[in-house]
């Protein structure tokens, strides 16, 4: 069974075809850069082969790549709609051929085909909701990073009392002048204070295991 962007993009060839506006191909390089973010959002691009990398600048100046675009999927829908700048770059990953259809061109197919339209509003509610995961199990796994770090803290902190006990039995222990019984009493410290550390570590251990992806209803 097709997927909804196939089918998706199945009506919008059939259209750009009927238009015959073959003269929208356009190709790109591998690393070409197809638009900037902050560049006018002239049109709307559907990727016929080859890949797209979308991606954006964060706080630090760090790039983070936020999709890859396929053959049969399209980009550059949102800036097209909203009339405002372009939010994200596009770059051609590897030699890429794409159909591009200009806002106006866009605007009057939504406006002649209402289904169009309920399909592009449905594939953007999609693409939303998955942003929206992908934010929040972000979200979830940095405050779960922050309490590890928290709690990793506590342990090394916590430490310190047994690791103390253990040097002081220890060397009590290894005394040529310690009696039996308080060798016997030496050994049993440590052994405790070996079995306190290691349920410390098993708790680490326990609360940094994956839990699953959290479902986040929007």
């Amino acid at each position: 069974m097709a997927s909804s962007e196939t089918r998706f993009v199945g009506a919008l060839n059939a259209e750009l075809h009927a238009l015959g506006r073959t003269g929208h191909r356009r190709r790109f390089l591998p690393g070409e850069v197809i638009f900037s973010a902050g560049d006018p959002g002239d049109g709307f691009y559907l990727v016929e082969s080859g890949r797209v990398q979308i991606s954006v600048v964060v706080g630090s100046g760090e790039t983070r790549v936020l999709a890859t675009i396929g053959p049969g999927d399209f980009f550059g829908e949102m800036a097209v709609l909203d009339d405002a700048p372009r939010s994200a770059t596009a770059k051609a990953e590897e030699e890429t051929e794409t159909y591009f259809l200009a806002r106006a061109e866009l605007l009057g197919l939504l406006e002649r085909r209402p289904q169009f339209a309920l399909n592009l509003i449905s594939e953007f509610s999609q693409r939303m909701r998955a942003l929206n995961q992908k934010y929040a199990d972000e979200i979830l796994q940095a405050e779960r990073l922050a309490v590890i770090g928290r709690f990793a803290g506590t342990i090394v902190h916590d430490f310190k009392n047994p690791l103390q006990v253990i040097g002081l039995a220890a060397e009590l222990a290894c005394s040529d002048h310690t009696a039996p019984p308080m060798r016997a009493k030496a050994a049993d410290r440590i052994a405790r204070q070996v079995e306190r550390m290691t349920n410390m570590l098993q708790e680490l251990i326990e609360f940094t295991k994956p839990s699953g992806q959290q479902r986040l209803l929007a």
